[in-house]
């Protein structure tokens, strides 16, 4: 029989190790925040000693960095991909549908994210994940500008105003897009279920869709 050439490499036993601090990291920092989560912590929900630890990450801040990386650099990525390639405001309206794939694999990250909006802002986890933030939220700028906001739904009348629009518009995406995550207790006492069960996500991807496409296109 020949390999499966199609099937992704076995890890090692030090990848499968850092894949499991990584987990364990992003579960603690979501919960916990950046401060309030000891390296010990997250060495024992690893099920290692905390000095293993330190033959995968050099510190919290390296941890706390990774976990940031394994996750927002693919959404940084795949947003950049689809903005480039668009040509009219209306394909923006697939973004939350991107943005709640790719959080669907790390469905932590939305906690991490509010933490990073509403927290200290000298903490030193906010300040990596504000600049992680930033770097998306420019992203979307510098795509949405070059429609010269011509199909907004806006009242806008000079270049402040439409960058304001603009930049809100960004925001009630992700909040939209991150707030779905930040629901299962909500959701359960509601209705009952897995919030994150495949027909639940198809429901928010519509329904997405359609508050996206009110918002965004006149």
């Amino acid at each position: 029989m020949l390999p499966d050439t199609n099937s992704p490499p076995k890890l090692t036993k030090g990848e499968r190790t850092a894949q499991r601090l990584l987990d364990a990291a992003e579960d603690l920092f979501a919960t916990r925040g950046y401060d309030g989560t000891s390296l010990r912590e997250i060495a024992t929900e690893a099920g290692i000693k905390e000095p293993g630890l330190y033959n995968h990450f050099a510190s919290k801040q390296a941890l706390y960095e990774a976990v940031l990386y394994r996750a927002l650099n693919p959404m940084a990525q795949a947003l950049a991909q689809h903005m480039d390639t668009a040509v009219s405001l209306r394909e923006y309206t697939d973004l939350p549908a991107i943005m709640t794939d790719l959080l669907l694999e790390h469905p932590q990250m939305a906690a991490l994210f509010q933490r990073a909006l509403q927290g200290d802002s000298r903490s030193v986890g906010n300040q990596l994940m504000n600049s992680w933030l930033e770097i998306l939220f420019s992203q979307g700028m510098e795509h949405l500008e070059k429609f010269d906001g011509a199909s907004l739904s806006t009242e806008a009348n000079t270049d402040s105003e439409l960058r304001s629009t603009l930049a809100l518009n960004l925001i009630a995406i992700f909040n939209l897009t991150t707030g779905y995550f930040l629901s299962q207790r909500v959701f359960a006492s509601l209705a009952g279920g897995d919030l994150l069960a495949p027909e639940n996500i198809a429901r928010q991807k519509r329904l997405l869709h359609r508050v996206i496409r009110a918002m965004l296109i006149s």
